[in-house]
């Protein structure tokens, strides 16, 4: 066969299962052809759209070390491609769900190529469990993550590395040519750079995790979306390293699990419900009449509301593509409950932002803030922006970080400044709507309203 191997999105070059499968069928393949097409970002913030190209060139650089050189194309060219190679087959990663566009994931390329008369060979490479082989015993997914968790936990277990040696890829794969505008010139491998941090995340911070996994003042996070987002890391690494040093700290690492483990669940619901990316998990929200607001959309994106925690979690997400867990929860409960604006725009605006999107951790975290998803927050429980502020940020050291207005002010002033306006007017010159807006809508005002919208739809 003539084979393809799509590169994307798997942009390491240890653990890697594609190219383990070319050492499995090397007596298969009479051509071989590396490809790494590159997703069109225009729509992405430019900080996502420079993280993605950095990844891009670190990785064909270390390629290029082990006198690799994969065809570079857009997607649009992928067709075209093939055609020129003359391509009988072309290995495709089939679980990876952070493309930053829906027509990059497997079913639509699946599509496209078989269009091609190209036949596709689908391979794990993100996740770690298959899907089906998570379900309950009436054959149907877990829809309670609890559920999900306990039934397979078990299943966690170390994973014998890949064996392939890249001397002899070269020697078997044809040279491809860089038919984009990206430059390749000195560039930083970003795989060695995950390694090194992922290593120092279980020699340190790991150690702080149960204890400091809310805390947005300090940065105990070990920045793992980021690395399987991209491929950087392989996921069968991460459970090998987190299960050989289990012992050390049972509590620690089996909470850091317990997340990994959150992502599977995810991932098993997106393949099963794909439906989920648009609409409501809970079919009857799906006829929600949200609120459609522009104006407040555009001061929740803008870190313009008037809740300083909410503000500078907005802020720092513009700025860096990134946002702790805990402060995702509190920003989306926002949009979604006290501002009732439909969870898609949140999900839609995550997607052009974060880094580290993920599109089913995405869709179902936000779900989970809206109470319209599986296993989600009841409608009736609501953050108060406020409190939260109070207890995951209580020195304020994370709003000061990002609104400079506040740096000189004393803590209990900026949890709610709106309440200590003349206050802060007369001993620090901060104006509201002018150096810092009034608070957009009063939380217990809008807790009301919500309540009685979801009750509405409850009551039948």
């Amino acid at each position: 066969m003539h084979l393809g191997v799509i590169l994307n999105r798997v942009f390491r070059t240890k653990y890697n299962p594609l190219f383990q499968y070319i050492v499995k069928h090397q007596n298969e393949i009479d051509k071989l052809y590396f490809i790494l097409p590159l997703e069109d970002l225009t729509d992405a913030s430019e900080v996502k759209r420079d993280y993605y190209h950095k990844v891009v060139k670190g990785f064909v650089n270390a390629l290029d070390k082990h006198d690799i050189q994969p065809h570079i194309v857009t997607y649009e060219k992928l067709g075209e491609l093939a055609e020129t190679l003359a391509l009988s087959h072309v290995l495709v990663a089939k679980d990876i769900m952070s493309y930053h566009k829906e027509i990059y994931d497997y079913p639509h390329v699946k599509k496209a190529f078989e269009n091609h008369q190209v036949t596709v060979i689908g391979q794990r490479v993100n996740h770690y469990f298959e899907p089906t082989k998570t379900f309950n015993k009436q054959q149907q997914p877990y829809k309670v993550f609890t559920s999900f968790y306990k039934a397979n936990r078990k299943d966690l277990v170390h994973t014998p590395k890949k064996n392939y040696q890249f001397k002899h890829l070269a020697q078997i794969a044809e040279k491809g040519l860089n038919q984009s505008d990206l430059n390749f010139k000195n560039n930083k491998d970003l795989e060695q750079l995950a390694r090194k941090r992922w290593g120092e995340f279980l020699n340190g911070d790991i150690a702080h995790y149960d204890k400091l996994i809310d805390d947005v003042s300090q940065d105990f996070v070990s920045g793992l979306g980021k690395y399987l987002a991209y491929g950087l890391l392989d996921i069968r690494e991460i459970i090998n390293d987190l299960l050989e040093g289990y012992d050390s700290d049972e509590t620690n690492y089996e909470g850091f699990i317990r997340e990994v483990i959150f992502r599977e669940f995810y991932y098993v619901l997106m393949t099963q419900y794909p439906e989920a990316a648009t609409k409501s998990f809970s079919e009857k929200y799906r006829n929600m009449k949200w609120s459609y607001n522009k104006a407040h959309f555009e001061a929740w994106k803008k870190g313009q509301t008037g809740y300083p925690i909410v503000d500078a979690a907005m802020k720092k997400l513009n700025r860096t593509g990134y946002m702790h867990n805990r402060l995702r929860m509190i920003v989306s409960q926002f949009l979604t409950k006290n501002l009732f604006i439909d969870w898609t725009w949140g999900e839609n605006y995550f997607r052009q932002n974060l880094i580290d999107y993920d599109n089913a951790s995405n869709v179902h975290g936000w779900q989970w803030s809206a109470s319209t998803g599986t296993d989600a927050v009841p409608y009736f429980r609501m953050f108060n922006p406020i409190r939260q502020s109070e207890k995951f940020d209580s020195n304020g050291y994370f709003i000061k970080s990002e609104i400079e207005l506040f740096k000189e002010v004393p803590t209990h002033f900026i949890h709610n400044p709106t309440l200590y306006r003349s206050e802060l007017y007369e001993k620090y010159n901060i104006e509201f709507d002018k150096d810092y807006p009034n608070s957009i809508v009063n939380h217990n005002e809008s807790r009301k309203y919500v309540l009685e919208k979801f009750k509405s739809i409850n009551k039948y």
